[in-house]
């Protein structure tokens, strides 16, 4: 039987943290700030701390940091692979040269590093390419990679979506997917595809795919990511 972990945020902040468990398999998708990154740590080790595919949605620090953290400061968590596909250095350069207290650029220098000090194998992410786990049991399909045309909420919109399938249902994830980014999707991505039993709603809920992209996916649960102010 798999299991979906949906993690709180410890600080209430906006977080993404997601843990898929199948058997011995366990699946990471983002993780959230370097905040998350201690209970992150005794969640992994609780599930036997050995994790099979990391997977990053985009390079915004409230995704991709807790891995880094982790990476730099907990090497008992086994991690055989870690999964993305961002933009190129020149795109985020031009486009998001600044985000905050790290800009994209600083964080997927640092980011790189830490991969490259570890054991991990780095897996970069193409459509159409699917990760199979458990036997075959468990797949995890790419439905979509950055595409640099699309200039507008550039980061954001560069989010790889992921389908995860496992014991006969499904689960969407969206990142931070704006927009254009989801009329994209949607036109691009056969319905069968689309359609999923569980979805991470799009940029915390808000400011992210239009209700079109929403009603093709149908979602019977969708997995909310917001801190308490955004509630």
């Amino acid at each position: 039987m798999s299991r979906l972990h949906f993690l709180k945020s410890v600080t209430d902040t906006i977080n993404t943290s997601f843990i898929l468990e199948c058997g011995s398999t366990l699946l990471v998708v983002d993780g959230g700030f370097p905040t998350e990154a201690p209970y992150m740590y005794e969640y992994l080790k609780g599930l036997g701390g050995h994790v099979s595919m990391w997977l990053l949605t985009h390079i915004h620090d409230d995704h991709v940091s807790c891995l880094y953290e982790i990476l730099n400061n907990h090497p008992d968590i086994k991690i055989d692979s870690i999964c993305y596909n961002f933009p190129s250095d020149d795109f985020i350069l031009r486009y998001e040269p600044d985000q905050g207290k790290i800009s994209s650029e600083e964080l997927l220098s640092v980011l790189r590093k830490a991969i490259s000090a570890s054991s991990a194998r780095l897996i970069t992410a193409q459509k159409g390419d699917v990760y199979t786990f458990e036997g075959g049991r468990v797949t995890v399909r790419v439905l979509r990679v950055p595409d640099e045309s699309i200039t507008c909420n550039p980061i954001n919109n560069s989010s790889a979506i992921f389908r995860f399938e496992a014991d006969g249902k499904s689960i969407l994830f969206l990142g931070d997917l704006g927009a254009e980014g989801g009329d994209q999707l949607v036109e691009h991505t056969p319905a069968e595809l689309l359609r999923a039993d569980y979805l991470q709603m799009a940029h915390h809920g808000q400011n992210g795919v239009n209700r079109e992209c929403y009603a093709a996916i149908r979602p019977s649960y969708c997995l909310w990511a917001i801190p308490s102010w955004l509630w």
